[in-house]
């Protein structure tokens, strides 16, 4: 008889790279086709950087031929369709169907962090063995990472009612919400998002010269 072993898997919160619309906060200083090739280098080292022993899933807006453009460029990767709505119903639909797919550990990350280090989807999915929640802070009050296991749900789907998404308060709230629906809950390091011309310099230092967005920064500087 064995140990029964939990399946992990990992969500890539994404995007179709299109000129115009993605990353537009970053289009002043690099232009629309500049933004939308450098955030497709961040997909690349997102996708890169993932454990390689876990289930990898990509979910992306519906967008035209977004499932198979992705699905050329990363053929290793199951592309998914994120439902409609709030960030926080895309969210909950996302942990549901994969959590009915019969997995135990589910941790959903996001892809405007090139240089999030290569440890902490690892750490996350290790927190999940003794934790119901785990959190990636952001330093603009948000979070990079999420991971529930599959016995907190749906109660945990609390945590994405009505949270004030895209403020500095949101992680705040997500904690406050977690002691009120008794989720055990661990916090990884904080790490930054890019999103603004000024996230552009620090992103730079971190860098590792060999990576996708290294060399996407030299070709649109």
């Amino acid at each position: 008889m064995t140990d029964y072993e939990p399946r992990e898997r990992v969500l890539i919160f994404g995007r179709l790279p299109e000129t115009g619309t993605t990353k537009t906060r970053l289009a002043p200083a690099l232009g629309e086709a500049g933004a939308a090739a450098l955030y497709r280098a961040f997909l690349d080292d997102t996708i890169a950087a993932s454990p390689s022993d876990v289930s990898l899933e990509l979910w992306v807006p519906d967008r035209p031929e977004a499932v198979e453009k992705l699905s050329m460029r990363y053929p290793d990767v199951q592309v998914r369709l994120q439902s409609e709505g709030s960030l926080g119903e895309k969210l909950a639909d996302a942990f549901e169907r994969t959590f009915s797919d019969g997995v135990d550990y589910v941790v959903i990350v996001g892809s405007d962090h090139p240089t999030l280090p290569t440890d902490r989807v690892p750490r996350a999915l290790r927190a999940l063995r003794g934790a119901h929640l785990v959190l990636g802070p952001t330093t603009d009050g948000g979070y990079y990472a999420i991971g529930l296991r599959r016995y907190a749900w749906p109660g945990a789907a609390g945590l994405f009612e009505d949270a004030p998404w895209s403020t500095p308060e949101l992680i705040e709230w997500t904690r406050t919400r977690a002691d009120q629906l008794d989720l055990c809950h661990v916090e990884l390091p904080v790490w930054y998002d890019v999103d603004r011309p000024e996230d552009l310099e620090r992103m730079r230092a971190d860098l590792r010269p060999d990576s996708a967005t290294a060399i996407a920064l030299e070709g649109v500087d």
